[in-house]
């Protein structure tokens, strides 16, 4: 079976979604870009994203418009830029 992901949002208000359910990783990376660029970025109501793993474990974590896990590297492109890196 191939890795699945599903992405939770919570806004500023603390209410929780899930956004994008047990999707591949292009569909999530296309999300992804549209969480952290989208209308929804731009007027700053998310304060986090997280992408879960079939094992429940974090694969991605931005809180407040940064990210946080994996760890952002200045030499590594594969994740979407933050806003703070635009």
């Amino acid at each position: 079976m191939i890795n699945q992901y599903r992405i939770w949002i919570t806004f500023d208000n603390d209410h929780q979604i899930l956004d994008t359910d047990w999707s591949d990783v292009e569909t999530i990376a296309d999300s992804l870009k549209r969480l952290i660029h989208g209308p929804a970025a731009k007027m700053g109501i998310i304060s986090e994203i997280r992408v879960i793993d079939m094992s429940d474990c974090i694969a991605f974590l931005m809180k407040d418009g940064k990210q946080v896990f994996p760890a952002p590297s200045a030499q590594d492109s594969s994740y979407p830029r933050t806003r703070a890196q635009q």
